[in-house]
């Protein structure tokens, strides 16, 4: 693929993920973070592990209950992120990885949001305080939840 091809589609993956963080009402945009970013290196690593066939989910729960259920069940597991007003979030739905530094207005229907317009049920949650990243998605019968500490050390030092 050309070097315009890239740019093109980088532009779009951009405009489609400033689309989708406009559909938050308790989320809110604070920036992009740029593709080289040290930040999605750190948080890249755990996210392979995540991903890998055979990972065991920190959290699981089988597919078939009340939304209502699932939604508490993400708020129970996800509590490290509950006193935090900034997260750094894969924007879902979009072409190409696209993180974003957001503000959170209400950690329960924030959670909400993500998932509700995540197509898939599949969103990122990372908090750059303490380095705990979260992923959470639909494994064939159920939907798990991983959670992992990255070493920010030498970020934290460099900021």
């Amino acid at each position: 693929m050309s070097n315009r091809q890239n740019i093109i589609r980088e532009k779009i993956a951009l405009m489609r993920a400033r689309q989708t963080v406009e559909q938050f009402t308790h989320l809110q945009l604070i920036s992009f973070e740029n593709v080289d970013s040290s930040w999605i290196q750190v948080f890249d690593e755990p996210l392979e592990v995540f991903s890998y066939i055979d990972s065991t989910p920190t959290y699981s729960k089988p597919i078939g209950e009340s939304e209502k259920s699932y939604l508490r069940w993400f708020e129970d597991s996800l509590s490290f992120l509950k006193e935090k007003n900034e997260w750094f979030i894969l924007v879902p739905n979009c072409l190409l990885p696209i993180w974003a530094n957001v503000k959170v207005t209400h950690f329960t229907k924030a959670i909400e949001e993500l998932w509700a317009i995540s197509e898939s049920n599949d969103f990122l949650i990372a908090d750059k305080t303490t380095g705990n990243v979260a992923h959470i998605f639909c494994e064939e019968k159920d939907y798990e939840i991983h959670v992992g500490k990255c070493d920010i050390t030498r970020l934290k030092e460099n900021n």
